[in-house]
């Protein structure tokens, strides 16, 4: 007989799953999406996305989780310094890599916007995605990865509409293309 002990187990839940996942008294998965006492077995949304026709693998994102953890490493960063008395602030950022789909940026974004929390880039395309999706002037977008002179640009631009965007320099030589070309178009980067 399969126990709950062991589906916690073989799912490694207390290494990973917080108050978010359990295992029922049958031993399904299930996720609390707002880390409370309601929950939903994954194994149900797999029959009902099976019944609408959709065949496994599956994506399944939980917008409520998404939006719970958000808050929760926000607060959790807020608690911290507000307990070391550290003079500094959080100023977090959504890797873009992570997940690019505009359903999930939205969510994070919107889940954010009381911390300002912001967007990370790392190419082109993702940072078109990030000005595109910013909208919250207190936030930043941080730009890493190789740079091109058309993504410093780009960046640059981003820095003319009042964005606050950081060009992460990751080699010396770097810094100096970023301010040939911020000097070239008469913006001020932030390295």
């Amino acid at each position: 007989k399969w126990t709950t002990a062991e589906s916690t187990s073989y799912y490694g839940l207390k290494n990973w799953g917080g108050i978010h996942f359990s295992a029922d008294d049958n031993g399904y998965l299930q996720v609390h999406p707002l880390g409370d006492q309601r929950s939903i077995r994954i194994y149900d949304i797999v029959q009902e996305a099976i019944g609408k026709g959709y065949k496994p693998p599956l994506t399944i994102r939980i917008q409520d989780l998404l939006r719970t953890r958000v808050v929760e490493l926000n607060e959790l960063f807020a608690e911290a310094i507000a307990d070391e008395n550290y003079q500094g602030k959080y100023r977090g950022v959504f890797p873009i890599k992570v997940n690019q789909l505009r359903e999930v940026v939205e969510e994070i974004r919107d889940a954010g916007s009381e911390f300002h929390y912001g967007l990370e880039c790392g190419s082109k395309p993702e940072l078109m995605i990030a000005l595109a999706m910013h909208k919250d002037p207190k936030s930043l977008i941080i730009c890493n990865g190789y740079k091109d002179d058309e993504f410093i640009r780009l960046a640059l631009f981003g820095r003319k509409l009042g964005k606050e965007i950081y060009l992460v320099a990751e080699q010396l030589s770097e810094v100096a293309r970023i301010l040939q070309i911020s000097k070239k178009m008469g913006i001020e980067p932030l390295i």
